[in-house]
């Protein structure tokens, strides 16, 4: 049982003087992304049968906005109201969360119920960095280049560094950052350091799911002032272009920040402050998104990462259409 679990069990019995049992929910209907951020469970809390929503520790806090998001779909799906259980939320999110009347449990600190327990106080664990647990850009591109382009594995890494575009000293940080996360080993091929990968495909896949994260850092509304037809289409507009969705009214693209710069200081286009002056949108990316394209479209892995959290039902369908068309 996890931790979040096991405080959760003994928060209930010092409130309440009993200690519930948790039943697990196969809620296979689910979206992707929720299946993957909560556990789903029965228990009877406060002489009530309640459906909790366990947010696993791997994940950053999200807004109170997002979280209402989530526990309005569960409801739906579950056919009954949903308690969030989360490893840690700031004061100010908790006090919009309680305004919005969103049912809450933070197993050790407090627990809002409406109608049923509440208990506010101020006391909170040190949060997590999701940072901490997630790869450097460069280690991410070379993870999906060896799922996607080529294998990386008995390379050099001299030759990996060449074809991701990075320095031999970024490497030695994607080979110490692979190793301490158990994906891979170094050994020696004659005067080389070569990487030995622990699994491969689609396992490795599954191995790097709580890892990975998403390349898209800020997005930015443009005006195009002449048209640059080299970008890549990546958010909805990728997404529509491999599935059955329907792409939003302005196109989305996907470069870097020195790419935005460049097509800004020769004039190609201008940022905007919303999207009712602009002719498209722009996502900026950790790392280079034609390292990985196929010369119009971002890839696969990328935009999955880019649009995982999307709230839409329907995004989440298409997403995992998306998965499905990966070639293992």
């Amino acid at each position: 049982m996890s931790s979040i679990k096991l405080r959760l069990l003994d928060y209930v019995q010092t409130l309440s003087g009993q200690r519930p049992d948790l039943t697990a929910v196969v809620a296979s209907t689910l979206p992707l992304f929720l299946r993957q951020r909560y556990s789903i469970c029965i228990a009877r809390l406060f002489g009530r049968k309640t459906f909790l929503a366990i947010e696993s520790e791997d994940w950053e806090s999200s807004t109170p906005g997002e979280y209402a998001k989530h526990a309005q779909m569960l409801g739906v799906k579950l056919g009954a109201p949903v308690i969030v259980v989360l490893p840690i939320l700031p004061s100010h999110a908790r006090n919009r969360m309680v305004h919005m009347g969103i049912p809450f449990i933070i197993p050790g600190s407090q627990i809002f119920i409406p109608g049923g327990m509440i208990d506010l106080r101020e006391r909170f664990p040190k949060p997590k960095s999701k940072r901490e647990k997630s790869f450097s850009p460069a280690t991410q591109c070379a993870l999906l280049y060896h799922l996607l382009r080529e294998p990386l594995a008995k390379m050099s890494l001299k030759d990996i560094a060449r074809r991701i575009q990075y320095s031999p000293m970024m490497m030695s940080k994607v080979k110490d950052e692979l190793e301490a996360a158990n994906i891979c080993r170094t050994a020696r091929a004659g005067r080389s350091m070569v990487l030995e990968f622990t699994a491969t495909g689609g396992k490795l896949w599954q191995q790097l799911a709580k890892e990975l994260v998403t390349p898209v850092k800020r997005k930015h509304w443009i005006r195009w002032e002449k048209r640059k037809n080299q970008l890549l289409l990546a958010g909805m507009s990728a997404l529509s272009a491999r599935t059955m969705i329907g792409d939003d009214r302005l196109p989305t693209y996907a470069l870097t920040l020195g790419m935005l710069g460049e097509l800004l200081s020769h004039g190609m286009c201008e940022i905007c402050h919303d999207a009712d002056n602009a002719t498209a949108q722009v996502e900026i990316w950790s790392y280079d998104p034609n390292l990985l394209g196929d010369g119009k479209l971002v890839d696969h892995l990328s935009l999955y990462l880019s649009m995982a959290d999307s709230p839409d039902e329907r995004v989440q369908q298409q997403l995992e259409i998306l998965l499905g068309q990966v070639k293992w």
